[in-house]
């Protein structure tokens, strides 16, 4: 498929000024890649078309959106963030979480399964822009594989295994599903969602430049409760960016 340098131009910053997404040169053979796939989904066999298309109809945009984002997650990754909540939060008193950047679904179960594990009252909102990863996240079903490292004892305690047709496949038990909303939301455009203790926005921020990432961190910051904390992914850092939040220890935030 062939991308002119005004049709990649214009694509770029319809995904950057309402995603925050940064799709530099680099990434032009993915784009394409993905462009296609919605090409045939849609029977469109023209670009310029196509992009009338994304300009209009907001269900499309979504779609595209989906199919461009790269959702690679796992259970338990870079764990030692919940760890670290579990040692510093009250468990005296109900907890609220948001997972800002939740894909599939795994980071908030993780969080959930350690913060029932160690008798904490909570509830997580877990937000993506991706709808097609929030309704994977819903259903609550997953490959074996992404359970790798899972403590077992706690595997047995909140998930089911599948028989028939599901072999190979875990199923989470309701009364975790129940502690977690799920809604889209975009970091860029959408007001945040309420006030929290801890904000999770992981491994999301690396594809935004210095400015984007700025007001997203700031976004933030003015979700969370005095004393509560900011989670970004072990990658990412906020090096050049201006903030009011006081660094507790690599990837962790703290609000005075």
């Amino acid at each position: 498929m062939e991308l002119t340098n005004k049709q990649y131009t214009t694509l770029r910053n319809l995904i950057y000024n309402n995603c925050g997404i940064n799709l530099h040169k680099g990434k032009l053979p993915l784009l394409k890649n993905r462009l296609s796939k919605r090409l045939r989904a849609t029977g469109i066999e023209d670009v310029n078309t196509y992009i009338k298309l994304l300009k209009n109809d907001n269900d499309e945009f979504v779609s595209f959106i989906d199919t461009i984002s790269t959702n690679h997650t796992y259970f338990f990754r870079e764990n030692r963030h919940c760890e670290f909540l579990l040692d510093n939060l009250d468990r005296s008193r109900p907890i609220k979480i948001w997972s800002a950047a939740s894909s599939s679904g795994e980071e908030p179960f993780s969080i959930a399964f350690q913060l029932l594990n160690n008798n904490f009252t909570f509830k997580i909102l877990a937000s993506d822009i991706s709808t097609a990863m929030l309704k994977l996240a819903a259903r609550g079903i997953y490959h074996k594989k992404k359970f790798r490292l899972v403590p077992r004892d706690i595997l047995k305690k909140y998930c089911m295994k599948g028989h028939d047709r599901w072999e190979g496949y875990i199923k989470i038990k309701k009364e975790v599903v129940s502690m977690i909303s799920f809604k889209r939301l975009n970091l860029l455009t959408d007001p945040v969602p309420g006030v929290f203790d801890v904000i999770f926005c992981r491994n999301v921020m690396i594809y935004f430049d210095n400015p984007t990432k700025a007001m997203v961190v700031n976004k933030l910051a003015s979700a969370i409760k005095p004393g509560g904390y900011l989670i970004i992914g072990a990658s990412e850092g906020l090096v050049g960016i201006e903030h009011d939040l006081q660094y507790v220890e690599p990837s962790i935030y703290r609000k005075k």
